[in-house]
């Protein structure tokens, strides 16, 4: 067998089913914010219920993807922290950059 040949091992962290995976629940393309749950928001508009929300953190209040991407994973591990029901996560638009972003937020989502 060739060296490197073994098509179970991903060549980097980031090619996982499950990358970054918060210990909360995440839940995607959230239209309003229950009671517990923390927001990773995106954009200047508010979510129903993000005045109950256990703690907020914008990825980029002008709705910019490169900030977006920047702040991403530590903004995931900033609300993780904080032991939250789960973490409601606005939709990021499906386009340039917001898609590694989805697929990084689809990847931490999926359930371990």
């Amino acid at each position: 067998m060739e060296a490197g040949s073994d098509d179970s091992q991903p060549l980097a962290p980031g090619m996982l089913a499950s990358h970054y995976a918060p210990r909360a629940d995440v839940r995607l393309n959230a239209q309003d914010v229950a009671p517990g749950e923390a927001l990773l928001a995106f954009g200047p508009a508010r979510l129903p219920g993000v005045d109950a929300a256990a703690a907020v953190m914008n990825l980029s209040p002008a709705g910019d993807l490169d900030e977006a991407a920047a702040n991403l994973f530590g903004y995931l591990r900033s609300l993780d922290a904080k032991s939250p029901r789960a973490i409601a996560v606005m939709p990021i638009p499906e386009v340039d950059l917001g898609e590694a972003i989805n697929d990084r937020l689809r990847r931490a989502a999926v359930a371990r």
